[in-house]
């Protein structure tokens, strides 16, 4: 389970395709009080309800590193307080532009272990200042610092418009380096701004990239997981040995909460959304919200998307998270108003093919699926 806390939405970059963008100049943070309120309420759930996955905490914005450390270690202090104190276990990450990040504030990670993801294009010039100004040198002279420091550090790739073509020199860069990474398309809108309208593309142009990245994978030496290929290529590996993998059903444990500065909580698909608010962390228990007709309708709405999986050759091999949490773009219905799936399923089929044709197919029937992560978007 994941909780993605949007502590504070200032940020020092106006990417063009930030869907926080209206509120990157907003100074106001999450209340350490409200934290409190939260991680106490959340001891005592999991108490009583334990989790059967790993319990992550994301830090994320804006630009969370901009907070000051003091604010950080505070927030670290209260899950100390709370969840290490109860003997919950769990991990902590921030997700950073890296932009500007100095040797007091890498110690600092290290000192609260904090781990370290990196939002990263390579190609696509859309991660400008609010003065314009490209951050691409400065991002890949601080990568450089965490690959001296051997400081370990996953990236985020948006795929775009203006970078779809180079998704295999993007994959090889991370490859070289060695550095695991996601591969994001865009965060699009329904009815999207003038902003961001140039740099959408379609959902067949993105499985066209993504097929691309797995050829390339498949062709040479791996020294990399790219997700979601990973996720793909084992409910491919699945489906092959007719091994069947646990369904994702949010009203048993949720994947992710998307948790906005105000302390509305929200599923990943619907963030943002009136049909995906679910209740406030900072004055209500999640016990108290989970039993609330707010979250049943949540649940109602996953549900009735999770239909789709039950028609799909692929039902019981794929955990089915991306029609659960499709966010409004990612949903495709035809002509009959059915939803369908177009990303997951026509990449899963690819990776079927692909494993069948290659040379050493059996060493990749024999994957272990326990390795198989489950990464949130952020």
């Amino acid at each position: 389970m994941h909780f993605v806390m949007k502590l504070s939405k200032l940020c020092n970059l106006r990417c063009t395709y930030c869907y926080e963008y209206e509120e990157l100049g907003n100074k106001e943070r999450m209340p350490l009080e409200g934290l409190a309120y939260f991680f106490r309420n959340l001891a005592d759930y999991l108490k009583t309800n334990p989790l059967s996955s790993p319990l992550h905490f994301i830090l994320h914005g804006g630009e969370a590193l901009l907070l000051p450390h003091s604010y950080l270690r505070g927030f670290r202090n209260l899950q100390r307080q709370y969840l290490d104190a109860a003997g919950i276990e769990y991990t902590t990450a921030v997700q950073s532009n890296l932009v500007q990040i100095s040797e007091r504030t890498l110690d600092l990670l290290a000192e609260e272990n904090i781990s370290l993801g990196v939002s990263f294009d390579v190609f696509g010039d859309q991660r400008v200042d609010i003065k314009g100004r490209n951050s691409q040198e400065a991002v890949l002279a601080n990568m450089q610092r965490l690959l001296d420091r051997n400081i370990p550090f996953g990236a985020i790739a948006v795929l775009h418009r203006f970078n779809i073509d180079h998704v295999v020199p993007t994959y090889q860069f991370f490859n070289e380096l060695g550095i695991n990474y996601r591969i994001l398309p865009i965060f699009s809108h329904v009815d999207p701004p003038s902003r961001i309208e140039p740099l959408l593309v379609s959902h067949e142009e993105t499985v066209t990239a993504l097929q691309k990245v797995a050829q390339a994978q498949f062709q040479q030496p791996i020294n990399i997981r790219v997700l979601p290929l990973w996720n793909y290529f084992m409910a491919a590996i699945r489906y092959l040995t007719g091994k069947s993998t646990k369904i994702y059903d949010p009203a048993q444990e949720e994947w992710a909460y998307i948790v906005n500065t105000n302390g509305d909580l929200y599923n990943h698909g619907d963030a943002y959304r009136p049909e995906g608010l679910m209740g406030n962390i900072f004055c209500q228990s999640l016990t108290d919200i989970r039993q609330s007709a707010a979250y049943k309708e949540t649940i109602a709405l996953r549900h009735n998307r999770l239909a789709t999986c039950g028609r799909c050759s692929f039902n019981g091999y794929c955990h089915q998270l991306p029609v659960a949490e499709a966010i409004p773009t990612e949903r495709l219905y035809d002509a009959t108003e059915n939803l369908q799936c177009p990303i997951a399923k026509a990449m899963i089929q690819f990776m079927i093919q692909q494993i069948e044709q290659s040379p050493d197919s059996q060493l990749l029937l024999n994957a272990v699926e326990s390795a198989s992560p489950l990464s949130v978007p952020v």
